[in-house]
């Protein structure tokens, strides 16, 4: 209770007038005690630091004020001073001339001890006209002494004032120019490096002033070097073509090359483009063969490299409205305008390059400074290369049979310590590569002449024959020995190693994943739960630069290093001159957990895949339409596709970055991915197929939901919904078709086109006759097989194919011109043109043959199918290399080359070599010109010939000695890859569908033959027999002994030679040629059942199921004549 002397015991109300809150209204006050003493000491302690903060603060301000006003009464007392003297000087007579050097001198210190650039501009254009007309009437006064530090400050106040100019004003602004110009001539030396960039960065920034005075202004500091310095920065800007050749007449090239050598990297990347482009302009003419020069501007090209699409076409703007319209508004992949791009692309003429590496005129560090050049002319012109890479193969001389060059590079890098260590040592690949050590940058000769002669042997092996290359060809020889080829093998080898499988540690920045993919869950293949990746930032992985070599990074070397590694491999593969295992590198991985640990990377890279691809799907151009609306320019129309051109260009660009990011990151988290999609040769070819059939396996687990098998998989759809939410049923009813004999590809056509990749899924084929009744029997599988091979057998029968052909040596290959054929059948009977709706609807659907034909072949590689299809060499190639963005940037695509043509086109491959070795003085008699004629038209009988040109103008281009290799280079192109590349695409866009091309990407041309085919070794019948299923009367017994019949079989077979086993083979699998990894793997397995007692009867076989019906034979001698009667008799399909 609470007490009071009141007699009330409700304690009274609190009120709290403090300003402190308090939680309970009735608690007592805590106005007092040691807490509030403490909080007012403190209160008043800031109160008292405030208040002299105040007063300094006071201080402070009267102490500024004074000095201004101080400062300002004294400027006013001078200026007056030096009016009243300037006035005495000259007599009252405005633009005279000073009485002495004395006066001027002491007239130009007061001038300069008050000066402001807004207050005192006329002051100082007074003195400047009257100093000037004092120097004229005096050549010799005010020269020495004192002067030349008087002219340099007073050129500083003239840089001052024009640095604070607002408005126009002509009188005033000639004036000062003028001034400008007199005084900085005058400075004799006393320029700095500093003053001179002030200068032109002032200049670059006037707008309306007299032309004339403008130009002596830019023209007068250059008499001294000092001044270059500044003058790469004016030339950093967008300028005028008069006022570039203005400049060109004025300057020393050599001093301005070596001003911009030291100062192109604290500019832009838009400056830099400027400055690259207007220093070609200015001294690209005369200095095109210095090494100043090319110095210069090789810095600015590599630097450039990666930021600049060097191929764009060119935008027609003038300068400064590209600059200001299109340059500033884009931040990567910048395109250029006419004058910048006329410019660069005359950095790739063919004498100047030619005569790059002579090594007659250059040594030491200036023939590495110039194969440097060379290779960053490679690097940002990549469609201009191949002519770069003959320019420099044929080197200085005319003789192009002359191996110029590659020997002697050759013969250098084998000097280097970085050939010789990686080539002892693939683990010391990494430290050499990182550009982060000190040991990296002191090797960039070293690495600059490996790249060179990397760069030339790669162009020498696209055009070197076989004889050639393996030195058997009697006067010509290869430019390096077959053993020296097994040393570079090696260096390369180690270098690809480290390339792929150490891809994480050759990034500048970004994350750094565990190397270890062994531990990641498989569940998202079966449908479990998996290990999440929760945070991948894939922006900022880029790729180291070599050795400090600008525009040359890791992601160059590696393309370089894998393309010319399978060049060598594929024609080790021709011609075996290296051991069988020199190949291999299985020591450098744990080969027992070596398969589960690429299967998890592959789990792991499609995790990544799924978490990016929100990125890829987005629309790169929503952006570029908005910001096209706010550009203003007379040429509207023109100018806004042009705009929006460059937009997209950018647009493009950042994708491909992201990309290219996304794709280092996926090489960090998958090497030994990265080691089968770009180097499969270092595993062993089983291996390789063991992974294929795993990728293949999961892959359909993830896709089935577990149910692999065909059966389990349709019954599961009967009673769940697909994943794209369609019923069951429905799905069912997609993936079955009815099939008429003889109509099997057109039928097939029709009804699965539309599944797209879903033809991955089980298939169900009901063959029907001509009065569609169904022929007896079910699809378990094997009327699968058998719909698949009658497809493949009609498509590519090529007496009545329409979409492939035959080689002379009796191979496939995409019918070279199938739709030009189509278009001029299509011409011939209807009379239209080729832009018609008809024709391009023909010619659609004509692509998507090509592509469902794709699918198939792929279906059969998905199931295990074997098909007896023989693929040309060079088509199976193109297989190999789309390996998509998994691929090294530049081994993403087919390369065609002279020896590919052996096997197309026998006859033009000797008439090329001829070309190619025939005497210089002869070439011009071959009357060739840079053309090729088409023959085409097929089913109309009235056959057209197309002209096509190899280059532009190429009617009116002669062959020539000069240019042949360009011409053999081109032509090989257009036969092997142009001519059919609709075709090819199409074919290979279907397959890609069904087989990943990541996993094609592990195998040659010739290894993927066996895959679809089987292997060409002799059939093992130890293997067959084990692997074969009995039925009927030979289902063997509890006692495990085969039927006497089945035995007598096994004899016969086992006494045929091998080319009647594959006879055999063939006539039950369809194909002569077994299972790489042995008849345990043929789908389905091969069996043997009875077909009654009759003994004259033959036996038969139902190839769709792998099955041998044979009758029980009793003698030996009868069962073989009657197999190999009915093998050799055609007797096939029996569906008893």
């Amino acid at each position: 209770m609470y007490q009071t002397f009141t007699g009330k015991s409700r304690r009274p109300r609190q009120v709290n007038l403090s300003g402190r809150q308090t939680t309970n209204p009735f608690a007592p006050s805590a106005s007092s005690g040691p807490q509030s003493a403490i909080e007012t000491a403190q209160q008043e302690r800031l109160q008292r630091q405030q208040q002299r903060e105040r007063l300094h603060a006071s201080y402070r301000i009267q102490k500024v004020w004074r000095g201004h006003d101080s400062r300002r009464r004294t400027f006013k007392a001078w200026r007056q001073i030096w009016d009243e003297v300037e006035g005495g000087c000259v007599g009252g007579d405005v633009g005279g001339v000073y009485k002495s050097e004395d006066d001027s001198l002491r007239q130009l210190r007061r001038l300069l001890l008050f000066f402001q650039p807004k207050e005192d501009v006329g002051r100082l254009t007074e003195y400047g006209l009257r100093q000037l007309a004092t120097t004229s009437q005096h050549p010799t006064s005010c020269v020495r002494g004192p002067w030349p530090k008087a002219y340099l400050r007073l050129s500083r106040a003239c840089v001052a004032a024009l640095r604070v100019r607002r408005q126009k004003d002509k009188k005033q602004d000639w004036a000062l120019l003028n001034t400008l110009s007199f005084a900085v001539r005058k400075t004799s030396g006393t320029l700095t490096t500093d003053d001179a960039v002030r200068y032109y960065e002032v200049l670059t920034t006037l707008k309306e002033v007299s032309t004339e005075a403008l130009q002596a202004a830019l023209l007068a500091p250059l008499r001294y070097p000092e001044a270059y310095a500044g003058l790469a920065v004016l030339l950093a800007s967008p300028l005028d073509p008069p006022m570039l050749a203005l400049l060109r007449s004025s300057i020393n090239p050599t001093t301005l090359c070596d001003a911009i050598s030291t100062s192109s990297d604290r500019h832009t990347t838009r400056s830099r483009l400027w400055l690259l482009a207007n220093l070609i302009y200015i001294a690209g003419s005369t200095s095109r063969g210095s090494t100043t020069y090319i110095t210069a501007v090789a810095r600015l090209l590599g630097l450039l490299a990666d930021d600049v699409d060097f191929d764009s076409p060119a935008v027609d703007l003038d300068n400064v409205t590209f600059d200001t319209e299109v340059l500033a508004k884009v931040t990567s992949g910048l395109p250029l305008n006419t004058f910048i791009h006329e410019n660069i692309t005359s950095l790739i003429n063919e004498d100047a390059i030619r005569t790059l590496l002579s090594r007659d005129s250059t040594t030491g560090a200036n023939a590495q400074l110039l194969a440097g050049y060379a290779l960053t002319l490679l690097r940002c012109f990549p469609r201009r290369a191949d002519e770069t890479r003959m320019w420099l193969y044929m080197g200085p001389t005319r003789r192009t049979n002359d191996l110029g060059a590659t020997p002697y590079f050759w013969k250098a890098l084998r000097t280097t310590s970085v050939f010789s260590t990686i080539q002892q040592n693939s683990r010391q690949v990494v430290p050499l590569l990182q550009a982060s050590t000190k040991a990296a940058t002191s090797r960039k000769d070293d690495w600059t002449v490996i790249l060179v002669f990397l760069e030339l042997y790669t162009f020498l092996l696209k055009i070197m024959d076989d004889e050639e290359f393996m030195g058997s060809s009697g006067s010509r020889s290869s430019a390096i020995s077959l053993a020296d080829v097994g040393e570079l093998v090696t260096f390369l080898k180690n270098l690809g190693f480290a390339l792929c499988f150490n891809a994480s540690d050759l990034t500048s920045t970004g994350p750094a994943p565990a190397r270890d993919a062994g531990s990641l869950s498989l569940g998202r293949h079966f449908g479990h739960g998996a290990a999440q990746l929760t945070s991948i930032d894939l922006s900022e992985a880029k790729p180291l630069t070599l050795a400090g070599l600008p525009g040359l990074t890791i992601d160059y070397l590696k393309g370089l290093t894998t393309g010319l590694l399978r060049a060598i491999y594929e024609r080790d593969s021709r011609r075996h001159f290296l051991p069988k295992d020199h190949w291999l590198m299985t020591d450098r991985f744990d080969m027992t957990a070596f398969i589960p640990g690429v299967v998890a990377e592959e789990e792991n890279r499609h995790l990544v895949q799924d978490q990016d691809e929100d990125v890829d799907t987005e629309d790169l151009y929503d952006d570029s339409t908005d910001m096209a609306a706010d550009v203003q320019h007379p040429q509207t129309q023109a100018f806004a596709a042009r705009h929006m051109h460059a937009l997209r260009s950018q647009a493009l660009r950042e994708k491909q970055m992201r990309q290219a990011s996304r794709k280092r990151y996926l090489e960090s988290v998958a090497p030994r991915l990265e080691i089968l999609q770009n180097l499969p040769f270092f595993i062993p070819f089983t291996t390789r197929v063991e992974i294929f059939r795993q990728f293949v396996h999961l892959d359909q687990q993830k896709r089935r939901n577990g149910y692999v098998d065909p059966d389990l998989w349709r019954q599961s759809m009967m009673f769940h919904p697909s994943a794209n939410g369609l019923p069951g049923r429905d799905v069912l009813a997609r993936h079955h078709a009815k099939i008429k004999r003889k109509s099997e590809f057109r039928d097939a056509f029709e009804q699965f086109y539309d599944l797209g990749s879903d033809l991955k899924e089980p298939i169900q084929i009901t063959f029907v006759d001509e009065f569609d009744i169904p022929e007896a029997g079910i699809d378990g599988g094997g009327v699968t097989k058998e719909f698949l091979t009658s497809v493949i057998a009609q498509a590519f029968d090529t007496a009545e194919s329409e979409w492939f052909a035959e080689t002379e040596g009796h191979y496939l290959q995409p019918s070279p011109t199938a739709i030009e054929d189509l278009k001029a059948d299509i011409r011939v009977q209807y009379g239209v043109d080729d832009r018609n709706a008809m024709t391009r609807a023909a010619v659609k659907n004509r692509l998507q043959e090509y592509e469902f034909l794709g699918r198939i072949i792929g279906k059969c590689l998905y199931e295990g199918i074997l098909v007896d299809v023989l693929f040309a060499s060079y088509f199976l190639k193109k297989w190999a290399l789309t390996g998509g963005t998994n691929q090294a940037p530049m081994e993403s695509g087919y390369r065609a080359n002279l020896n590919d043509l052996e096997e197309l086109d026998p006859v033009l491959y000797r008439g090329l070599l001829a070309l190619k070795n025939a005497p210089a003085d002869q070439v011009e008699d071959f009357a060739l010109t840079f053309t090729v004629d088409d023959l085409v038209g097929r089913h109309t009988g009235r056959k057209q010939v197309l002209e096509r040109e190899l280059l532009p103008n190429g009617a009116n281009t002669p062959v020539t000695a000069a240019n042949r290799l360009i011409y053999i280079n081109r032509m090989s192109w257009w036969r092997l890859a142009g001519q059919s590349a609709l075709q090819t695409n199409a074919f290979l866009r279907g397959l890609g569908s069904i087989v990943q091309p990541s996993w094609l990407a592990m195998f040659n041309q010739l290894e993927l033959q066996t895959l679809i085919g089987g292997s060409a070794t002799p059939v093992d019948i130890a293997d067959l027999r084990r692997n074969t299923q009995y039925g009927g009367l030979y289902t063997i017994g509890s006692d495990g002994l085969e039927h006497p019949s089945v035995q007598l079989f096994w004899d016969v077979m086992s006494s045929l030679p091998d080319s009647e086993r594959r006879n055999v083979l063939k006539f039950v699998t369809s194909t002569p040629r077994g299972p790489l990894l042995g008849f345990g793997h043929l789908t389905p397995r091969f069996s043997i059942r009875d077909s009654g007692r009759d003994e004259g009867r033959l036996p038969s076989t139902s190839t769709c199921v792998n099955l041998l019906k044979l009758p029980m034979y009793s003698t030996r001698v009868v069962l073989r004549e009657r197999l190999l009667r009915a093998v050799n008799s055609g007797a096939g399909f029996d569906l008893s």
